[in-house]
């Protein structure tokens, strides 16, 4: 029976890929869903139809929590690793912290189990990180975007590198996508050599189980995108906001401490994490 993972399923990415396995288990009772978060009732809240449905098991908790993380992805068949922050957090480690807990959690299994069939990890990144995907956009523009970001982006490319290490015994995707909105889903198709924006949620999300479900290699430790197959009428306007404060914490990191949306990790923290 498919079983997935998400990590991180309370963000806009993981709500939207909880909601399209919950639209497919409606019609396919086998499917199994696996919600790690830290807020079972956020996740109630933001996923309508989430404690009611017999397909979906929620871990509540850290990342740090081994026996909770081993518990969520033994015997699964896919894990979306789409723990994310929405603004340039100087110093955020979240996607390496991601991918370093997965890693020791498949380890652990496999060393309890050297016969079991690993998941496939299908990491959430972003074009910006993917020159030939951007190729259309002009260069002061990404220079921008890219600088509005690069807090996030550098985390983002480590926890890549990272798991491309691993490639002799894990199977791996990147999925980067352009600028992301909340709209409904009008179409998508999984793209090897472009992005484009505006992209939805919901879209993005049905594109990253097509590539999860993927029953041969094409996708292995490949970069990929995902396009909307039909005109998205929304625009990314809070990506206006996030682009100056971007701007503001990548110059002059120090005012994160005030004008930021999280809580800045302290190194006793980091270490405790890692």
């Amino acid at each position: 029976m498919p079983s997935y993972a998400v990590l991180g399923a309370t963000g806009n990415t993981g709500r939207a890929i909880v909601k399209v396995l919950l639209d497919r288990a409606d019609t396919d009772t086998r499917i199994q869903i696996r919600a790690y978060c830290r807020s079972k009732e956020k996740l109630f809240r933001v996923c309508p139809g989430a404690e009611a449905s017999k397909s979906l098991s929620v871990f509540q908790g850290r990342l740090d929590d081994d026996g909770l993380i081993d518990e969520c992805l033994r015997g699964t068949d896919a894990v979306f690793l789409v723990v994310a922050i929405v603004d340039n957090m100087p110093g955020c480690t979240v996607a390496m912290q991601t991918a370093e807990a997965v890693v020791a959690s498949l380890q652990r299994l496999r060393a309890a189990d050297p016969a079991m069939r690993l998941p496939r990890l299908v990491m959430l990144s972003s074009a910006s990180l993917e020159p030939s995907f951007c190729s259309d956009v002009p260069a002061p523009v990404h220079w921008v975007l890219k600088t509005a970001v690069s807090h996030l982006y550098r985390d983002l490319a480590a926890a890549e590198a990272y798991l491309r290490a691993q490639s002799d015994w894990l199977w791996a995707t990147f999925v980067k996508p352009g600028g992301l909105v909340h709209d409904q889903a009008r179409g998508h198709e999984v793209r090897l050599d472009r992005a484009q924006t505006p992209l939805s949620f919901l879209d993005l999300a049905a594109g990253m189980v097509e590539v999860a479900d993927a029953d041969d290699y094409r996708y292995h430790m490949r970069s990929v995108s995902v396009v909307p197959t039909s005109k998205v009428a929304m625009f990314p306007w809070d990506g206006v906001y996030y682009t100056f404060t971007g701007l503001v914490f990548h110059f002059c990191p120090w005012t994160y401490r005030f004008l930021g949306e999280y809580k800045l990790q302290s190194r006793e923290d980091k270490d405790k994490q890692a």
